[in-house]
């Protein structure tokens, strides 16, 4: 939408963690090699303690910290922490692509299989590493099996180290006195705070560098040069750490929003104004307004009416000159959704899916009921453009629309009464950039570890290459490839967003058309 108008080459505010977009203040190159040095020996064994407010970076920094392990560093990711000690060893056997065969899966015999191959692993000179995302959902008997398990040492050296990432109510936890042993063995606290007003503004310069289509300035004065040269006038930046307070998530979406303002009001700036409408619209003011509104209709009724008889007696008296009527304004197209139940079983249909199925909610439907991945994504129409395939659209009134149809000025919609094409602008008078997105997902994606996600891929990249004799080592490269032809952060890592275009260029699922045979309505 915004981009080119912009002179952009990809959306410079999306939630999704992308290591090109990485900023770092102080506080987390700090946290990042406390983290890193937590890893080596030097750094002793145990537990580190990583926690911050929901938006302020702990995934991102997080991915960065995996990106800059040692070599000699094997690290098991937990991502769902809510499991039962049992099911918490299994998943990390599984992340180590250790073979439970002969534990029955019973605790005691995992763990010694556990301490075994960490011996084996610690004589290579190799170190181990446990991350747990999301930890203060750990359930209390699972959080005690992770204290027994750095009791795994030799005579000299642990043998294990954990790293828990969470929310401030981690910290809580872990003030619990029945926790107070595990609390102990907690080398490193680290708590990650918003941005201050310096690092946010510096924050959305560095974004827009980044996605910049021509050089712009890096140099570290700060708001001289955003207020004359940048995209984003002073004041609105002083307006987007108002409202966010910091956090990058919540700079993101405004910023974001902002820019899609601008845009279809064709101003060149991002200024105070727009930052304020799209603070509106994100947090939905209609129902505080709403009075106020009805309010001052009635006043300017009224005095419509006054006037009116005033013109009505003055023309019985002496002559009127009439004057040409002044333009009206066009009222954006009115997008007539069904019920959502309707658009999801229209989406149903296209992938051709049993027919019967019912979802009534806005949230993406349940895999066990589709034996398909659901995605929830906010971004803009060109990010759906290379997709290529349907999608949900959340509108502002909580209704739900299936996009079939994008071209670089419409897009076509399944309404009520059957397909309805309209402009881009005016779709964005009542979507907020949020959507949905079915893909089929491969069995090794669910639950399989990291090779078995590569070996998936492979054999993927094997089929749309037409080059049977691609091998592993050439993965990397093509992933980077097909992900700048996919509109996706070439990093060459296999993550959900790459998982699932993959897979929707795989598979003979339905794609957009691009033909808008409707005009505007």
């Amino acid at each position: 939408m915004y981009l080119d108008f912009f002179n952009l080459n990809k959306p410079p505010f999306a939630i999704t963690p992308d290591p090109a977009f990485v900023y770092l203040s102080e506080k987390h190159h700090e946290s990042l090699a406390h983290l890193i040095y937590g890893v080596t020996r030097g750094g002793g064994a145990g537990f580190v303690q990583l926690t911050g407010e929901v938006g302020t970076g702990k995934t991102t920094l997080s991915r960065l910290f995996l990106q800059q392990l040692p070599a000699d560093t094997h690290a098991a990711l937990i991502l769902n922490p809510n499991q039962s000690p049992q099911e918490l060893l299994v998943a990390i056997f599984r992340e180590f692509n250790l073979s439970t065969h002969g534990t029955g899966k019973q605790l005691d015999a995992m763990v010694n299989r556990l301490n075994e191959q960490l011996l084996e692993w610690w004589q290579k000179g190799e170190n181990t590493l446990i991350i747990i995302d999301e930890a203060q959902n750990l359930p209390q008997p699972t959080l005690e099996q992770l204290r027994l398990l750095t009791n795994l040492e030799t005579a000299e050296h642990k043998l294990l180290q954990i790293i828990l990432i969470g929310q401030p109510e981690l910290k809580t936890t872990m003030a619990r006195k029945d926790l107070r042993q595990l609390a102990q063995r907690i080398t490193t606290r680290f708590h990650l705070l918003p941005l201050n007003r310096t690092e946010t503004m510096a924050y959305i310069r560095h974004r827009m560098a980044v996605s910049s289509a021509a050089p712009q300035q890096t140099t570290t004065a700060e708001p001289q040069i955003l207020s004359k040269q940048g995209v984003f006038s002073w004041p609105a930046l002083q307006a987007v750490y108002r409202y966010s307070k910091g956090i990058p998530r919540l700079i993101n979406i405004l910023c974001d929003r902002a820019l899609l303002v601008a845009y279809t009001q064709e101003s060149p700036r991002v200024r105070y104004r727009h930052i304020q409408q799209a603070q509106r619209e994100l947090h939905d003011q209609t129902s505080n307004r709403g009075y106020f509104r009805a309010v001052g209709l009635m006043v300017f009724m009224g005095f419509a009416v006054l006037a009116a008889w005033y013109l009505y007696s003055e023309s019985n008296l002496t002559p009127v000159e009439h004057t040409k009527p002044m333009p009206t304004t066009s009222q954006p197209t009115m997008i007539d959704a069904p019920a959502v139940n309707i658009s999801w079983q229209r989406y149903f249909q296209l992938w051709q899916l049993q027919p019967g199925l019912f979802w009534p909610n806005l949230d993406c439907p349940e895999m066990a009921l589709t034996g398909m991945a659901c995605y929830h994504k906010q971004g803009n129409l060109s990010q759906i453009a290379a997709l290529d395939t349907p999608v949900i659209l959340q509108l502002n009134n909580q209704t739900a629309v299936l996009l079939t149809g994008l071209t670089k000025q419409h897009v076509t919609l399944s309404t009520r009464q059957g397909s309805q094409t309209i402009s881009h602008q005016d779709l964005n008078q009542f979507w907020l950039g949020h959507y949905r997105i079915l893909w089929p997902i491969a069995p090794s994606l669910i639950n399989g570890t990291i090779k078995q996600q590569r070996q998936w891929a492979l054999s993927v990249a094997q089929l749309l290459a037409e080059q049977p004799e691609l091998t592993e080592a050439d993965l990397t490269g093509w992933i980077k490839t097909f992900q700048q032809q996919h509109g996706l952060h070439a990093d060459g890592i296999i993550g959900r967003e790459t998982q699932m275009a993959l897979a929707l260029k795989a598979y003979d699922g339905p794609q957009l058309n691009p033909q808008t045979n409707i005009g505007l309505r």
